[in-house]
């Protein structure tokens, strides 16, 4: 595999490990409160959850792709807590940058 497809491999389940980690959180009615000023929807919720779970599936998923199995045990992880690391830091400082995946969980909703 050459280095640029490895590399944008690894962008891809990093963006993909942070859109679950950011679903994921969104699916607390503290964070999303933050972020929107609104009370979190039931509907809302299970969406982002079930979302969040399948996007952190898929970071797992290109990692075994990219590595193989083993070395993916160790990458996947990493990936996640630097995702995680990331989200606190938008959360904490700039929540209003999630503002569009709330309105996207709000529009989806009604699907």
């Amino acid at each position: 595999m050459s280095l640029v497809i490895g590399i944008l491999c690894l962008a891809l389940a990093f963006l993909s490990a942070f859109a679950g980690c950011t679903l994921l959180a969104l699916s607390q009615g503290r964070n999303w409160r933050l972020v929107s000023g609104a009370y979190l929807p039931d509907t809302a919720r299970r969406l982002a959850r079930f979302l969040g779970c399948s996007l952190s599936v898929v970071s797992l998923g290109i990692c075994i792709f990219l590595d193989g199995g083993s070395f993916a045990a160790l990458l996947w992880p990493l990936l996640l807590a630097a995702a995680a690391l990331l989200l606190a830091m938008v959360i904490a400082y700039w929540p209003t940058a999630l503002k569009p995946i709330v309105l996207a969980l709000k529009a989806g909703k009604s699907i």
